[in-house]
């Protein structure tokens, strides 16, 4: 079967094209369809080349997934591969395209004739071209720094992109070059000939006089396509970059090999290190997912399904792996359970340890007054995503509402979804969590809503949603009814026990008083009180009381004369 296929470079998007003709996007890492792209206009017509863009997470600045696909019309139309949409289309007025490579700002594409073009991603324009000798080009390739770009078919020709002019090409044989790519440090091109075996060129020794590969890997069937995988390790305490290579064969097989950039441990680097071999279903693409795993993508009975496949495991390759039978990739494991391996090469009287990158992770507080980065907790969210780490994602979130919004804007679209069904699932089954989760929620419902839309089934998915705010909806109205009969309970019986409090006054004055007298020179002078003041006061009230009597009597008295 022939398949148009390929990988975005943090591994995680695979793309491919469907028996439609349409261009699906998957989760590599949880082997679910994420979007699929069709092009009415294309019909008759058939995507012949898919290329994902070389950004990548470390990248902060303008991160995006992009990704093209190239026409046999001549059509080569640009995808958001984190909002699912349509970003343009490039009329290339040429129906022979052979290799294209996607860039940061711009696209590059070769057709027959030996015509290389460069376009401007905005205005979807060609702003260089470039006339190779070679009559026909069937493969291109761009360095990590994007400052060179290499064309190949029985020659290898550097383009520099400062000027887009020819920096030295080399012949390299009469066998055409399938694949041609760099390793992530920019300092070796792998190049896969339509032959069993792979070559190694160190770019900074190769030229017209020494066009001899350094190094070449033997396989045990021609290749169909390669993956690279560059790290760094200790060996003899020292650090030494390991390039890990891996090969699809055309017998549907998997050899992956290990190459050194110090010469002296590669004295065995053309044997293959893991051979993977299965019994029933056809691999139809493989890329590394780590320095200990590979994905394959399998095809069978009109679906895809993926397999994360450990082949370094305690100090040690696995010398010969088989898979039985596929199963859809389960996030909760690493490895298929039914992997049968044999024969470790052991590889510790070297002392080879993998070097893994330790994160300093940071404490994240409770206090809303702490300050985190929003790149960080991105970071954060996606490791603990990926490593399926409830400890870690439940700490990451953990902040306050200003970072919630900013990283929400900056998480990919794929993550913000993995990360809604977390929180989902959170707030089904912990009550107390609500107060962090609902937050972040909100903002991810409101950003990612373009995206939300097109994920299939999404009412079913969200309706464990719609379920829990219904309740703690009718839950907040029955808690407010009682709380108000609470608060009216409580306030009549503070009203019974309130004391009424008399006051007397401190002074009182009265015109008709006789307490005033004129001194020698005229004066009003007030006389001094006597003890006797309050017994007037009693009967002056007690006059009072028989007034009231009186005035009583004489309504009664008004009340018989009218009857």
């Amino acid at each position: 079967m022939t398949s148009v296929t390929t990988y975005d470079k943090d591994r995680e998007l695979f793309a491919r094209v469907g028996k439609e003709n349409n261009i699906e996007i998957f989760n590599s890492f949880n082997c679910k369809l994420l979007h699929s792209f069709v092009e009415i206009e294309e019909s008759k017509n058939q995507i012949i080349l898919l290329s994902f863009s070389t950004h990548d997470k470390s990248e902060k600045k303008e991160y995006s997934k992009n990704l093209v696909a190239v026409s046999s019309s001549g059509k080569i139309y640009l995808y958001d591969c984190i909002d699912f949409k349509k970003k343009g289309i490039f009329d290339s007025h040429s129906k022979n395209v052979t290799a294209v490579v996607l860039g940061k700002r711009f696209l590059f594409t070769s057709s027959h004739g030996g015509k290389v073009s460069q376009w401007d991603i905005k205005t979807k324009q060609i702003i260089r071209t470039f006339e190779s000798s070679e009559k026909s080009i069937s493969s291109m390739g761009l360095n990590n720094r994007e400052s060179q770009l290499v064309i190949a078919n029985s020659d290898i020709t550097f383009i520099d992109l400062s000027n887009f002019k020819e920096s030295k090409k080399v012949s390299t044989g009469s066998n055409s070059i399938k694949q041609i790519q760099f390793t992530q440090d920019d300092k070796f091109l792998i190049c896969n000939r339509y032959q069993p075996t792979i070559q190694i060129y160190n770019i900074e020794k190769l030229n017209s006089t020494n066009n001899e590969p350094t190094y070449t890997l033997n396989a045990t069937s021609p290749t169909k396509s390669i993956s690279i995988f560059t790290h760094e390790i200790k060996r003899s305490s020292k650090t030494v970059t390991q390039y890990l290579i891996a090969s699809l064969l055309q017998n549907s097989q998997v050899n992956i090999w290990a190459y050194y950039q110090d010469d002296q441990y590669n004295t065995d680097a053309d044997t293959p290190i893991t051979e993977i071999t299965n019994k029933s279903n056809q691999i139809i693409s493989m890329n590394f997912h780590s320095a200990s795993d590979l994905i394959l993508a399998f095809f069978e009975k009109e679906k895809y399904q993926f397999e994360r496949v450990k082949f370094f495991d305690k100090k040690s390759f696995i010398k010969s792996i088989t898979v039985e039978n596929p199963i859809e990739f389960d996030k909760m494991t690493s490895t298929n359970k039914k992997q049968k391996t044999s024969e470790t090469i052991s590889i510790q009287g070297n002392a080879v340890e993998m070097k893994e990158d330790k994160v300093n992770l940071p404490t994240i507080k409770k206090s809303t007054d702490s300050i985190a980065s929003a790149g960080t907790i991105v970071d954060l969210i996606a490791q603990s995503l990926k490593a399926d780490n409830d400890n870690l994602l439940l700490s990451s979130i953990k902040v306050n509402y200003n970072v919630i919004q900013s990283t929400v804007k900056a998480l990919p679209s794929p993550y913000a979804y993995n990360l809604l069904s977390k929180l989902l699932k959170y707030l089904a089954t912990d009550n107390s969590k609500s107060l962090i989760v609902l937050p972040w929620i909100n903002c991810i419902i409101k950003d990612h809503s373009s995206y939300l839309l097109s994920v299939p089934n999404l009412s079913k998915k969200l309706s464990i949603l719609n379920t829990i705010i219904q309740d703690k909806f009718e839950l907040h109205n029955r808690l407010s009814k009682l709380v108000g009969k609470f608060e009216l309970i409580s306030s009549q019986t503070k009203s019974d026990k309130t004391e009424s409090i008399d006051y007397e006054p401190s002074l009182v004055y009265d015109e008709a008083s006789d307490n005033e007298q004129q001194d020698a020179d005229g004066d009003l002078v007030e006389e001094e009180e006597d003890d006797d003041e309050s017994d007037e006061f009693d009967g002056m009230e007690g006059e009072d009381d028989e007034d009231d009597e009186e005035m009583d009597d004489d309504i009664a008295d008004l009340m018989d004369d009218d009857e």
